[in-house]
């Protein structure tokens, strides 16, 4: 007998956004009849604090969460935060949609490019990431990310880069996930490309649907057949 899909979803947002970056997917779910918990992860969103790692805040998150399974989503930075809680409670969770996102750890010099990045957002502020964006995103969804990113604090953005630095390899994670695994990822994905999500796949023996028209922020760069995708595989 197939296990019932979970009537609630936890939905992590990509860095240095925010849980605004899921508005259609959210309504959509609701309207499908799904309890969403969307959070602000610490210094986005305008919530106060930071992310000391990603493990401790995988911990804090388990907090929200009920005692019947929860189908959990994460994109980018959301998809190490999703692996982080995988390898905490994997009992938590009875669907995994990872989006345009990996579970490498980052090599020597990504390491040391994220943490010199949070040394000059402590300095300077975040002017630079923003200009990064605007050349990474196609101009109508940086003009959706703006205001998201404008509203993560200094600390919030220079955390959340020294604890992805941080983060381990979690390909173990995936091999031992006992329950179905959906992988996404945007055709034109650069960042995490398609090689990335393949490899998400075959250690989880997860599904992978590419996402036309997208690139690393699938779900806003094309709404519509994102949504679609995660509303087949969690309703």
């Amino acid at each position: 007998m197939t296990e019932p899909k979970p009537q609630t979803v936890l939905m992590l947002h990509a860095y240095p956004l925010s849980g605004t970056m899921w508005s259609a997917q959210e309504k959509a779910l609701q309207e499908a009849g799904r309890n969403v918990i969307v959070p602000h992860l610490p210094g986005f969103g305008g919530t106060s604090g930071h992310m000391s790692s990603l493990a401790d805040t995988a911990a804090h998150l388990l907090e929200l969460l009920g005692p019947q399974p929860v189908s959990l989503v994460g994109l980018s930075m959301g998809g190490y935060l999703a692996l982080a809680l995988l390898r905490l409670a994997p009992e938590r969770f009875g669907r995994v949609v990872l989006a345009d996102t990996s579970a490498a750890a980052d090599d020597a010099q990504k390491q040391q490019d994220r943490r010199l990045q949070a040394q000059r957002v402590r300095a300077e502020g975040r002017e630079f990431i923003l200009e990064a964006a605007q050349k990474e995103h196609s101009p109508a969804t940086y003009e959706r990310i703006l205001p998201m990113m404008q509203a993560a604090s200094r600390e919030g953005v220079a955390a959340a880069l020294e604890a992805m630095a941080e983060r381990p390899e979690s390909f173990d994670v995936l091999e031992k996930l006992k329950v179905p695994l959906l992988v996404l990822v945007g055709e034109r994905d650069e960042i995490t490309p398609l090689g990335n999500a393949r490899k998400l796949v075959e250690a989880g023996h997860g599904e992978l649907k590419i996402i036309p028209d997208a690139a690393h922020l699938a779900n806003l760069d094309n709404a519509h057949d994102f949504t679609r995708a995660l509303l087949d595989f969690l309703t």
